[in-house]
């Protein structure tokens, strides 16, 4: 019996020689540690190590900022303080050189920004050319355009080079076909409307274009009149503020365009500086 009261009492002591040798600041955490957990300061200062780790980690996860799954490759949403924002995560490489694109496939969505969550501010026609102005994110990536973004799955980089030797050629085409009748509605040898005779012809080259004059107006890229070349489709408005034009013919070169007419004539070739052409004209459009 005396053994065993000798044997605590030794131990006692220890603890209250371990206890004055406790640092005032490293005292006050562990009470202060105790008071929250409902333990002694004996019982915290044995299990201390996992106590101040359990505070580590919870401090951790309470200031860790989440970072949801990316909704396309350009940004992901970050979500920090029930804050939701949109980060891109892809930079705007803008380029140094004139680029081109044709759309492979349309109508093709013109997004407010990189991303099929951005909102569609307008549509792109197959075969349609755009100056592009810079990328967002490689494959898979977005284009920049004037007007927005569009999808690079979508469009085809074009040398304009190349499509003016093709613009040569659509024009010779079309020049055999001087002489065939007039139809309205037509778009075949048999009979041609305008906007059906510069279907037919596109059509041989491979061009898939929209089937009315103001509708083609959307097809290729716009090119201003002193810069046409053979190839080029040329379009007129005899006055009719309802369309953005009432009649197309495909550009020959020497200030001429061949085009199906009226059922007088049939298709001819006209000068651009004719008094109908001349006032009635309202643009061009070169395709690629």
């Amino acid at each position: 019996m005396h053994f065993y009261q000798s044997m605590t009492a030794k131990l006692m002591t220890s603890v209250l020689v371990l206890s004055t040798m406790m640092t005032p600041a490293f005292a006050t955490e562990m009470d202060t540690v105790a008071a929250r957990t409902g333990t002694n300061a004996f019982t915290t200062l044995m299990e201390g190590t996992s106590v101040l780790s359990t505070m580590t980690e919870d401090t951790q996860e309470k200031t860790q900022t989440d970072v949801a799954e990316p909704s396309d490759n350009t940004s992901s949403e970050v979500s920090s303080n029930n804050v939701t924002a949109s980060v891109a995560s892809d930079p705007l490489q803008v380029f140094d050189e004139e680029l081109y694109g044709q759309v492979a496939s349309g109508p093709l969505n013109i997004r407010s920004g990189p991303g099929t969550e951005y909102a569609s501010v307008g549509l792109l026609s197959t075969g349609e050319i755009v100056e592009l102005e810079g990328q967002v994110g490689g494959m898979g990536g977005w284009y920049k355009i004037a007007e927005g973004y569009v999808s690079t799955d979508y469009v085809a980089q074009v040398d304009l080079d190349s499509i003016s030797a093709q613009g040569s050629s659509m024009a010779q085409y079309a020049l055999q076909y001087v002489g065939y009748p007039y139809l309205y509605g037509g778009a075949s040898p048999s009979g041609f409307d305008c906007s059906g005779f510069v279907t037919y012809i596109c059509k041989q080259f491979g061009y898939s274009v929209n089937r009315t004059a103001s509708s083609q107006m959307s097809n290729g890229v716009a090119v201003s009149k002193d810069q046409l070349q053979p190839g080029d489709l040329v379009f007129f408005n005899n006055g009719n503020s309802s369309k953005l034009a009432t009649h197309v013919g495909i550009y020959i070169g020497n200030n001429q365009f061949v085009h199906s007419s009226t059922p007088t004539v049939g298709v001819i070739v006209s000068s651009m500086n004719e008094a109908y052409y001349g006032s009635g004209y309202v643009g061009a459009r070169r395709l690629g």
